[in-house]
């Protein structure tokens, strides 16, 4: 089987750089945001200024909401949110400290730690057991209506060396198709509706919105890659990730970010009609289409799943995206106030 390397070619560079920041970063003083000692909580009335990356999709919506609920203001943080290409570019962007939070998947953080980047889960997103939270979409009337009909064909996933490439190889492996049946290339989430209209991919995994974006332009969806075989429904999907020096420096920012995100989280669980009303402000969407999705599964404990990164890493081997196991995965995952 193909062993890939652990980033893409294209986030070589920045991992480079990230390596020489990481050890400059070792030997500075403490950072002025520093909580120290015991106390996990800031001064709302002098809060901390932190730019957190993330993409335009629904499985971020609790991002926005805790932005405008005030729930980040609350807790002392002043948020800047900033748009990424996907989690491989962000974690690298953690190292660097252009973001001190950003959104990722496990896949990310174990590629980035099998390098030598030093970072941790603060908080699960969301996870996979549910349809209709993403899909493989195709132009109606393509003759791609099957896994089966994209076999020599281009499908594209938003970032390679990435979950979404992990659950491409995994669901197509059950269908029948190895890596080398099909070729897979990058295209942002944004524009896979555009590249699949002009024919440039056959098809594209993407998240809600852009199945229910692409159904009202012609698109549908042949598969639903959530929950395509049993790993894939018990797989964590989106986390919310920081450096490991930023979390030792800033303990009481980190605690304050995870609250923020919970109280957010809670409220997209208990009230849904919160998430449909917070996709148009960051999304395309419109507000008839906001209320059409398939919302995302949201996880309401965000410990995080030390089991499902687990089963993340067995995939990840076993499809060439890391060439050995790592010791240990709890190194990785934030251990809480």
């Amino acid at each position: 089987m193909r062993r890939a390397m652990a980033f893409s070619r294209k986030h070589m560079a920045a991992f480079a750089a990230a390596i020489l920041i990481t050890g400059l970063a070792g030997c500075s003083g403490s950072s002025p945001q520093s909580g120290g000692g015991g106390d996990q909580t800031l001064d709302p009335a002098s809060p901390v200024a932190i730019t957190v990356g993330t993409l335009p999709a629904g499985d971020y919506a609790p991002l926005y909401i805790a932005q405008d609920q005030g729930f980040f203001e609350d807790e002392g943080l002043d948020v800047t949110i900033e748009t990424i290409a996907g989690g491989a570019v962000g974690v690298t962007q953690l190292i660097s400290g252009d973001l001190q939070f950003s959104s990722a998947t496990w896949t990310n953080i174990l590629s980035a730690v099998s390098q030598g980047l030093e970072l941790q889960v603060v908080r699960e997103g969301t996870d996979s057991n549910k349809e209709g939270i993403n899909g493989i979409i195709a132009a109606e009337g393509s003759g791609i209506e099957s896994i089966e009909d994209l076999r020599g064909q281009t499908v594209s996933v938003n970032t390679l060396q990435s979950a979404t490439e992990l659950q491409v190889r995994d669901c197509f492996a059950s269908a029948g198709l190895e890596p080398g049946d099909y070729e897979l290339v990058e295209v942002p989430f944004p524009e896979v509706g555009a590249a699949v209209s002009q024919g440039r991919i056959a098809a594209g995994l993407v998240p809600e919105p852009f199945i229910t974006i692409g159904a009202s332009q012609g698109l549908t969806s042949i598969l639903a890659p959530s929950v395509c075989n049993d790993d894939q429904r018990n797989s964590p999907i989106v986390t919310w990730n920081t450096s490991k020096a930023y979390a030792e420096q800033n303990p009481a920012v980190v605690a304050a970010f995870v609250r923020a995100m919970d109280k957010a989280t809670e409220l997209a669980l208990d009230d849904p009609d919160t998430v449909t009303e917070i996709l148009p402000t960051f999304t395309t969407l419109t507000p008839e289409l906001a209320a059409q999705i398939t919302q995302p599964s949201f996880v309401r404990d965000g410990t995080p799943n030390l089991d499902g990164a687990q089963l993340t890493m067995d995939l990840m081997v076993e499809y060439g995206l890391l060439d050995a196991p790592l010791d240990d995965l709890s190194q990785y995952a934030w251990q809480g106030e």
